[in-house]
């Protein structure tokens, strides 16, 4: 085709070049527009079956936009670190007959105050009528904090650059952080969270898949895959990846006619004993009992049909393990301290029927924690010294840890000084009070072990005076329950309540929270 003679040549290019600037702007349009309707809306619409602690970023944004779009009459939202997701137990205080108020997490892994302070438009979206700031020790990011001379110093630069890479900032926050820290992070941070900061499908893809990949294993395939087990909990208890205790006695309640289990020994010798109900069970009297031998390891399928061959009815199954039994350390369960014999692991849904129900914040009661409770406080705190505090300096696992505790140490020596993550805090209570939003400092239980290093110190005293100073000056109120778990039996580690150790707290965290709460209505 020829260009037309009459019309100039510098027209026709000017034409053209405001032509592709359209078209380039009109596909960027698109490509914002697809990536907000899809990756901010549509993907969290997606059926979240994942369990509890499995993808902390996506079921926090998850459980925000949950909050968001729905109201209560009265709402309690609990904020914090694992600390809080350790230490309460909302499914338990919701249950109530009449609650005076719908308690719900707002809560992530490693959530420090500057997260929290980044979150607080977030949190008041969501409605609430009192905020339960769940606080400890080990929240004030004490890796970044150096001795100088009588007090400590923060070193923010070292702070700035390392939270430039942190999940949460690159996942929630990046527009944020770049506006105040622009000018002092390296050009490849900088790079990093501006584009995360324009397109949510950047920030999104480290956990885009879990949810898909968890409800593909859920509904399409044999329940060997998961993170923690759900199916019908045996009465003498069950590790939290599903493996049973040396015996496991089980309400089959949806009896599908095959089940997996694993085995982690060969010829492995197996006794299945069916009980028609409770009363035959509490009798002993099994309507039939079947051994079977499994000459391989690993995963198998077992049929009911071929196991109860008398077909009478049946409601309880308790399988035995009559050959040599694996250990907790040998099936990696655990690493350190005390060792114990394991049986099978059972399939993820195992004599029940796949949940469907949201529990990414719902905890669980399994083997892991319970198995504390059962020993003396002299076993405790040998295993506790095994598994949290030897050679904790050398083990990756337990640096962090490491680091909290040589500052609880060194605290003892030292004047408190406020420092930026701790302002936080306070800025967070200024909001939150010209929000008109009640809001509670709750000091979390310590492990009394870890505690005791810094029990007594000037500094801890200064600190929390410092703090219910500052709140009181906004009719704010701080709640220090740092002791009111005594038994080390029920704690993790340092600040981690074990399940029975949070049912415990429950009772407590609540006892003080609803005089605050009848207060407001």
């Amino acid at each position: 085709m020829e260009t037309d003679s009459r019309v100039p040549l510098n027209q026709n290019s000017l034409g053209m070049k405001w032509k592709v600037f359209l078209s380039t702007i009109a596909l960027l349009c698109a490509i914002f527009l697809f990536d907000r309707i899809f990756f901010f809306d549509l993907f969290f619409l997606f059926p979240n079956e994942t369990e509890w602690d499995s993808s902390p970023w996506y079921n926090f944004i998850y459980k925000t936009k949950e909050l968001q779009s729905s109201e209560d009459k009265h709402r309690t939202v609990v904020t914090g670190s694992s600390v809080a997701l350790y230490s309460v137990l909302p499914d338990e205080l919701n249950k109530k007959e009449k609650p005076n108020s719908k308690y719900s997490f707002f809560s992530h892994v490693a959530m420090a105050p500057t997260d929290l302070y980044y979150y607080k438009e977030n949190l008041l979206s969501t409605k609430p009528n009192l905020v339960v700031y769940l606080h400890n020790f080990a929240d004030l990011q004490w890796e970044y904090m150096k001795r100088d001379g009588e007090s400590f110093s923060f070193d923010e630069k070292t702070w700035i650059k390392e939270f430039s890479s942190r999940y949460p900032t690159k996942t929630i926050y990046p527009t944020s952080y770049l506006k105040d820290y622009w000018n002092d992070i390296d050009r490849k941070s900088f790079s990093k969270l501006a584009t995360k900061a324009l397109f949510y499908v950047s920030r999104y893809r480290i956990f885009f898949w879990d949810p898909i990949v968890v409800f593909i294993d859920n509904h399409f395939r044999s329940g060997r895959k998961y993170h923690l087990y759900q199916g019908v909990l045996p009465k003498e208890g069950i590790w939290s990846k599903g493996w049973t205790k040396t015996n496991a006695t089980i309400e089959c309640k949806e009896q599908r006619e095959t089940e997996s289990i694993f085995v982690q020994n060969k010829n492995t010798k197996l006794q299945f004993l069916f009980f028609e109900n409770q009363n035959s069970l509490i009798n002993n009297s099994p309507i039939h009992t079947q051994i079977i031998n499994i000459q391989k390891s690993g995963w198998l399928d077992i049929h009911w049909r071929e196991l109860n061959l008398s077909n009478l009815p049946w409601s309880i199954v308790k399988i035995q393990i009559l050959s040599q039994l694996p250990t907790a350390k040998q099936v990696n369960l655990i690493r350190y301290g005390k060792d114990e014999e394991v049986g099978i692991r059972l399939s993820h849904f195992f004599c029940d029927g796949i949940q469907t129900e949201n529990r990414s914040y719902s905890r669980a009661s399994y083997w892991d924690d319970t198995r504390f409770v059962q020993m003396s406080v002299d076993e405790f705190q040998k295993e506790y010294f095994e598994r949290m505090i030897k050679d904790a300096g050398n083990r990756k696992e337990l640096w962090r840890l490491h680091v909290v505790r040589e500052a609880k140490k060194n605290v003892n020596s030292v004047e408190f000084k406020p420092w930026s993550e701790y302002n936080r805090i306070l800025e967070i209570s200024e909001y939150f009070y010209q929000n008109h939003i009640p809001f509670v400092i709750v000091l979390s239980p310590e492990n009394p072990i870890e505690f005791a290093f810094y029990k007594n110190s000037n500094w801890r005293k200064e600190w929390i005076s410092h703090l219910k100073e500052q709140l009181a000056k906004r009719g704010q109120t701080v709640i220090d329950h740092t002791e009111v778990i005594s038994d080390v039996r029920y704690f993790f580690d340092p600040h981690h309540l074990t399940y029975e150790g949070a049912k415990i707290y429950n009772t407590i965290f609540e006892s003080s929270i609803n005089p605050i709460i009848s207060k407001e209505n």
